[in-house]
C-alpha cells in the first residue's frame, strides 16, 4: 500500500509528465489514470470525442514527454500491483508443488523417502495425545523431502459417520498389504483440536505425513484398496506387500478380517449434547431479540387490547 507521502510525490510527477496516453477503465489503469489527471479529459469506457481527444493529443506530443510518460506509468502500475504480482506467484508456485506446471500440465508426483519400518500389516487405532506425538515422530535431525524420513499415513474418521465405515475395510486391508509403512486412524471427534491444526474440513480424510508434517492428501473421487494402494505408492514408493511374503508380486485382495477391524465398518450412534446445548443457545437468542422487536410489542399489544374488550363484554 502506498503512503501518503509516496502518493503525493507520484502525483506531482505524472502532473510534470504531461503524458498524453488514453487511458481504460480496465482494472487497476484506472487509478493510474486518475492520479494522471486525464481521466476527466478522455472517456473510461474507451469511445466518444473524448477518445478521439486523447488519440490527437498522443498524436502531437513530442517522443520524449511520451516515452517519460510511459516509463512513469510502468513504475506506478508496478507500484499498484505489486501485490497482486506477488500473489500471483505464490499461487503459480503452489500449484506447482501439487503435481501442476504453471501451464497447466501434469509434471511428476511429490516423493519422499519412507524409513521401513518391521510392522505386522495392523491398522493402529491412535488413543490419545501421547500416542499422536509418537506416532509423528522424526527419523533423525532432517525435515527434507529428499532425505530418508519417517511416513505416517493417517485417516481422520468419527465412529458415527456412515462415509468412515464404509472405509473401514480398505483401510484395514491397506494396512495389511503396507507392513513397511506406519498406517494408523484417530477420531477426530476426539481430536478435534487437531482437525484446524491439519487443515481437516471433512470426515474421512487420508494424510501422509513426512517426518512429522502433513505432506499431501487423498483426494481420489473412491476409496477402495487398489486407489489406496497406488496413493501410498505413488508419493512413498513403496510397493505393498504382505507381512513375511515369500513371492515378489503381490494380489491386493480382502479377507474377512478386514471387515471386522481394528477399524469398526459399523456405524455407532450417540446423543450429541453439545448440539442439543447449540440448539438452546440460538433459540434463547432468538426469543430474546423478538422481545425487543416492534413485531412483539404489536403482538403483545393486539392480546392486550382483545383480552379488555373480552373483559368489558362479560362484565
Amino acid at each position: 500500500m502506498l503512503s501518503l507521502k509516496h502518493t503525493f510525490c507520484l502525483i506531482f510527477l505524472l502532473f510534470l509528465a504531461n503524458d498524453a496516453t488514453a487511458f481504460r477503465f480496465k482494472g487497476l489503469d484506472f487509478y493510474a489514470q486518475l492520479l494522471n489527471g486525464e481521466f476527466l479529459e478522455s472517456n473510461p469506457f474507451g469511445g466518444g470525442a473524448s477518445a478521439a481527444k486523447a488519440d490527437d493529443k498522443v498524436e502531437d506530443s513530442a517522443p520524449r514527454a511520451v516515452l517519460q510518460g510511459q516509463w512513469l506509468q510502468s513504475t506506478l502500475y508496478d507500484r499498484l500491483t505489486y501485490k497482486d504480482k506477488i500473489t500471483c506467484t505464490l499461487a503459480d508456485r503452489s500449484e506447482h508443488e501439487d503435481g501442476l506446471h504453471p501451464d497447466g500440465g501434469r509434471r511428476s508426483p511429490l516423493r519422499v523417502k519412507c524409513n521401513p519400518v518391521e510392522g505386522n500389516g495392523t491398522l493402529y487405532i491412535i488413543t490419545s495425545l501421547k500416542d499422536m506425538v509418537k506416532g509423528l515422530a522424526h527419523y533423525g535431525n532432517s525435515t527434507k523431502r529428499h532425505e530418508v524420513g519417517s511416513c505416517l499415513l493417517m485417516l481422520f474418521y468419527t465412529k458415527t459417520c456412515i462415509h468412515s465405515a464404509m472405509v473401514a475395510p480398505h483401510f484395514n486391508a491397506l494396512a495389511r498389504h503396507f507392513p513397511d509403512l506406519v498406517v494408523t486412524a484417530i477420531d477426530a471427534y476426539n481430536f478435534h483440536f487437531l482437525n484446524a491444526e491439519f487443515g481437516i474440513v471433512g470426515l474421512p480424510t487420508i494424510m501422509l505425513f513426512h517426518q512429522g508434517r502433513p505432506l499431501v492428501k487423498y483426494n481420489g473421487t473412491e476409496i477402495t484398496l487398489t486407489a489406496l494402494a497406488k496413493f501410498v505408492t505413488r508419493h512413498t514408493g513403496i510397493e505393498p506387500r504382505l507381512a513375511n511374503q515369500k513371492s515378489s508380486t503381490t494380489v491386493l485382495h480382502y479377507i474377512s478380517d478386514d471387515f471386522k477391524g481394528p477399524l469398526s465398518n459399523k456405524v455407532e450412534f450417540r446423543t450429541d449434547y453439545w448440539l442439543y446445548v447449540a440448539w438452546a443457545f440460538i433459540v434463547v437468542c432468538a426469543c430474546y431479540y423478538f422481545s425487543k422487536s416492534s413485531l412483539y410489542a404489536q403482538i403483545i399489544e393486539m392480546i392486550k387490547r382483545n383480552w379488555r374488550e373480552s373483559a368489558a363484554q362479560h362484565s
